[in-house]
């Protein structure tokens, strides 16, 4: 007891001379301060924290909602059915484009919703529809043999508009741009044709062009599919829920999916 009082003499006298002194005996360890008028004498074991940390706070943090809005392009292949209901189409020949604006509201962790406002092209080559009898009188207004057919196309410019819902894979607690996660959105998609015509090129007539509007539906309606990988693009899949020719005059119709690629 009397070494401890000695020791704390000491450490008050060093204390009034030096800010700060520290003595240290055993596991316990004296700190001395100088204040402007006090001396404050600290004890502290090693069973504790120096200095002392705060708590951790394990509380999850708060999701904030948040809106992105984003130019996309993309093309897809038309996908070949070669059933009785349909023309025959040259798959790597038929394509579509996509220009537009996206926008999507991610209202929580895991889910976006979104909607798109675009431009859409739809080219199809087709192999027998100018030689098919309903065809060539509703559309051509004659009747051609194959060998003097070139190429045979429909085409289509169109305004179209589409809402869809995205769910995210991963990326949940980081909020971030909605494009840069991993997701997969399904939604629907309509269309309004404000060019759309049948191209012939024959050795006989030359290259001219058919317009219709009574066999060529103006509007139609799909359903749409995207994967997006975290890295600005895509893999795209849409199938047309409607038909592309008017079947009260046209006993077939044009192939409804398409596959390809969007980038974000």
């Amino acid at each position: 007891m009397k070494k401890l009082i000695v020791i704390l003499g000491v450490a008050c006298i060093s204390a009034s001379v030096i800010a700060q002194h520290v003595v240290r005996i055993g596991s316990m360890e004296f700190v001395v301060k100088k204040a402007e008028r006090d001396t404050i004498v600290q004890v502290l074991t090693d069973n504790e924290p120096c200095p002392p940390c705060p708590t951790e706070n394990k509380t999850k943090p708060k999701f904030l909602p948040y809106n992105k809005t984003y130019f996309f392009g993309g093309v897809s292949a038309v996908y070949p059915d070669h059933s009785s209901s349909y023309y025959t189409v040259m798959g790597g020949r038929s394509v579509n484009l996509d220009a537009g604006w996206i926008h999507c509201n991610a209202v929580t962790r895991w889910l976006g919703l979104g909607g798109t406002l675009q431009y859409s092209f739809y080219n199809y080559n087709l192999r027998d529809a100018a030689s098919e009898t309903k065809f060539a009188e509703e559309v051509i207004g004659a009747l051609f043999p194959d060998d003097d057919i070139r190429r045979q196309e429909y085409r289509s410019h169109n305004a179209a508009a589409s809402a869809f819902a995205r769910f995210y894979l991963t990326n949940h607690n980081i909020r971030r741009v909605a494009r840069n996660k991993v997701f997969i959105d399904f939604g629907v998609q309509g269309d309004y044709a404000l060019n759309k015509f049948c191209l012939l090129n024959t050795r006989s007539d030359g290259k001219k062009r058919y317009f219709d509007d009574y066999v060529f539906n103006p509007f139609t309606a799909s359903a749409i599919a995207r994967i997006g990988f975290g890295s600005g693009w895509s893999i795209f899949a849409r199938y047309r829920l409607t038909d592309a020719f008017n079947q009260r005059v046209l006993p077939m119709d044009l192939p409804r999916m398409s596959i390809g690629v969007h980038f974000l």
